[in-house]
């Protein structure tokens, strides 16, 4: 919905063509007038936007400010169940990350890695994503996290 603005202009509607005073008595047509098309109004293109023009221009400058304050609010509660939304699915991701992190880890333990070339990677794979702008700290921080997990327990 748009917000309405206050205003006094008041734009011009076409009117409709008048109707006919009287209709002609019948007379039987002949074959040139039978297959002549008939005379039909032009389509009204803007009678369904004259009401909402007089509607706005007839209001005050309180009720305008009613109704646009309606509108935001209804605007505010869209976006807020739009970010509940969003917050829910980062909530997803983020338990997926956690999931793949301690599943890698548990992989890391058992089949070893060699932290230097995974490094290497992630510096290349930064530098082309990014052109060469992107700092690669962050993901090396990580991936040493992974790669060097805190040691289990000795179960009982």
């Amino acid at each position: 919905m748009a917000l309405k603005k206050p205003t006094k202009k008041v734009t011009a509607v076409k009117a409709a063509p008048k109707p006919k005073a009287a209709k002609k008595p019948a007379v039987k047509k002949t074959p040139a007038k039978a297959k002549a098309a008939p005379k039909t109004a032009a389509p009204k293109l803007t009678a369904k936007k004259a009401p909402n023009v007089t509607k706005v221009a007839q209001l005050s400058g309180e009720q305008l400010v009613v109704e646009n304050l309606a509108t935001l609010s209804s605007l505010v509660r869209t976006i807020s169940e739009t970010l509940d939304v969003l917050v829910q699915k980062v909530e997803n991701m983020a338990y997926h990350l956690i999931a793949t992190e301690e599943t890698l880890a548990e992989v890391v333990v058992t089949t070893g890695v060699d932290l230097a070339q995974v490094n290497n990677r992630i510096r290349t794979k930064i530098a082309n994503g990014t052109n060469k702008s992107g700092d690669p700290s962050r993901a090396i921080d990580v991936a040493a996290a992974i790669a060097s997990p805190v040691p289990k327990k000795p179960r009982r």
